[in-house]
């Protein structure tokens, strides 16, 4: 409620701390709202929360010293609620001593310095007054003193102001009002004066002083609304968990004027690590103290009963019933953490709670999304890898059983078949250690000045028996220049281009392969081309992914031809781009820069 410090003291603190610990464990929900009327915030918050029935305790105080403090809590909520149920229960046995009158403090205490501004500026106006009243008479200055009272208000609390206006109003009796330095008052017209001023000072002090309390209890509500809204605006533009901790670590640093910093769990719940967005050095005296704070899920440290000889203030992050951090709050050694602050505090963990959480759930997601691919993606690779070898190897054991007792005529047809299927194995074998190569990170192309007509005749040669039954035409400038590259990576790039076009294409297919350097964009191309069914648009792209084959590709292969070329050919610096023939078929282009021998320097 209204109250910056508890003015019960710490014992009373406690033992709302302790309560509302307990409540929080039996699943209630806490709120912190300010106003000056008890009463009036409890029915606002229970309207606001849909509250069909507010439980209070029976006062324990005098009938008469309700009075004096603005009646009865019970009575004034009675009157108040309206539709919402009022249950009362008894205090206990234990706490049913009667208070007095040495327990009676103000609602709010005032420092020793406002009572002293008081009697200077009652002092400094009886002084003044003194030479004034013999012109203006005493009833004016019983005006001043009122007027003082007023401004007054507008600076202290109500206690000063009470001062005030009991000060003031025996001064101007004492020394103003006949007969002189006497409190009688000799007229009755004085008199009424007297008590209507003293009145009408308290009044006007207590309604004053109320307005700035209201404005103090407006501007802390704003200051905690802002605050909330300040972090969650940076906590929802942040877009890692990192950058979410440093923006909400620097408002509790703004916010509660203090050091912070934050401890996670290290994901094993075994030990809390904290985050370098943190604005202190946990020492291992405060990791202990987090340490028990995380796995009992309560506060501990400073201003709690759990260690509060620690430095820091330490709140866990609790979801449901798990601790996944603790954030820990170093305030200045003569700072104090008000209720309203604590709660604060404890909404800054809740909310940090929640983002960790989030950024663990999307983690975990993450990992279940990768290991579904990654099962794919091993059920794929089993399927093809086991269907591709076990044709040539079939092709093998077969011609080895069929040589015993073969003729010299079927000798030689069976080694071309052996021969056959060793080159398709040794491809497959060839195209799945590249791909895991591209994979692993492990490939480092060697940048060496290459001859293309050298590149494209070993390719050629190293297809060939593929390109029997297509017509096949080349178009290599005599004058092609040398060009910075890998040389095994293109012509195995350029073999799988050839390859790619014959095994996807019927046979009698015309298959075309160009060379040239286009010297305005400074790059060398190499270009294949064939009279096929073509690639539609929508297939470009995926064709470049592994184990990916055409819509209408033959049975056979595993479909990492044109993903291993976009590896090599990116791998140094170059692009693959796929097009349509305008005669028919399928156009795939390989791009990788080009400058003349004479324009690179000496390695």
């Amino acid at each position: 409620m209204r109250r910056a410090e508890w003015p019960l003291g710490y014992e009373a603190l406690r033992r709302v701390e302790h309560n509302l610990a307990l409540a929080r464990e039996l699943g209630a929900e806490i709120v912190v709202t300010h106003d000056n009327d008890v009463a009036a915030a409890l029915v606002r918050v229970a309207l606001q929360n849909n509250a069909t029935q507010i439980v209070v305790g029976k006062s324990r105080n005098p009938r008469w010293f309700d009075l004096l403090r603005g009646g009865n809590l019970v009575d004034r909520l009675l009157r108040i609620a309206g539709s919402i149920d009022i249950y009362l229960v008894p205090a206990e046995r234990a706490a049913e001593r009667p208070t007095t009158w040495i327990d009676w403090r103000p609602a709010e205490a005032s420092p020793a310095r406002e009572y002293a501004e008081v009697f200077g500026v009652l002092g400094a106006l009886t002084i003044a007054s003194w030479f004034i009243v013999p012109h203006s008479g005493y009833l004016s200055v019983g005006l001043f003193f009122l007027l003082a009272i007023i401004v007054l208000s507008l600076r202290l609390g109500p206690g000063p102001v009470f001062v005030a206006g009991v000060a003031s109003a025996l001064t101007w009796n004492f020394l103003f009002i006949p007969p002189l330095f006497t409190f009688a008052i000799a007229r009755f017209e004085d008199g009424l004066m007297f008590v209507t001023y003293f009145v009408v000072a308290l009044i006007s002090g207590q309604l004053t002083a109320r307005v700035r309390a209201q404005e103090r209890n407006e501007r802390m509500r704003e200051d905690r609304a802002t605050a909330l809204f300040h972090l969650t605006q940076a906590l929802s533009a942040a877009r890692t968990l990192d950058e979410a901790v440093f923006a909400a670590l620097r408002q509790a640093d703004t916010y509660f004027g203090a050091k912070t910093a934050l401890l996670l769990d290290d994901g094993n719940g075994s030990a809390l690590m904290p985050h370098f967005a943190g604005s202190f050095s946990v020492t291992d005296k405060e990791r202990g103290v987090a340490d028990w704070a995380w796995r009992n899920r309560k506060k501990a440290g400073r201003f709690t009963d759990t260690l509060p000889s620690a430095e820091g203030h330490h709140v866990p992050l609790v979801r449901e019933d798990t601790a996944i951090g603790v954030l820990i709050l170093r305030m200045p050694p003569e700072a104090t953490l008000s209720l309203s602050q604590r709660d604060l505090a404890e909404s800054f963990a809740a909310q940090l709670a929640q983002l960790v959480e989030r950024e663990q759930l999307r983690a975990v997601g993450e990992r279940e999304k990768l290991l579904a691919e990654s099962d794919k993606l091993h059920r794929t690779l089993l399927d093809g890898v086991s269907h591709e070898l076990k044709t040539p190897l079939a092709v093998l054991s077969a011609a080895v059983e069929n040589l015993k007792g073969a003729d010299e005529a079927t000798r030689a047809d069976l080694a071309d078949e052996i021969r056959t299927a060793t080159r398709r194995l040794n491809r497959l074998v060839n195209n799945l250690l590249d791909q895991t190569r591209l994979e692993s990170g492990a490939l480092r192309p060697r940048l060496d000045w290459c001859d293309g007509h050298d590149l494209i005749n070993a390719a050629i040669d190293g297809v060939s028996e593929s390109l029997i039954g297509h017509p096949f035409e080349t178009n290599i400038p005599k004058d092609l220049p040398l060009f910075r590259a890998d040389a095994a990576l293109m012509e195995q790039v350029i073999a799988n281009l050839l390859l790619n076009a014959a095994l996807h294409t019927p046979s009698g297919t015309e298959i075309f392969l160009a060379a040239g350097v286009d010297r305005q964009k400074s790059r060398i191309y190499f270009t294949v081309a064939d009279r096929g069914p073509g690639l539609p648009a929508t297939m470009r792209e995926r064709l470049y992914q592994k184990f990916q084959r055409g819509d209408a590709a033959k049975a056979g292969g595993l479909g990492l031809g044109l993903s291993i070329i976009r590896g090599f050919v990116t791998a140094q610096g170059g692009d693959v781009v796929a097009g349509e023939n305008p005669g028919g078929g399928a156009v795939l282009t390989v791009y990788l820069p080009f400058k003349a021998h004479g324009d690179v320097p000496n390695e």
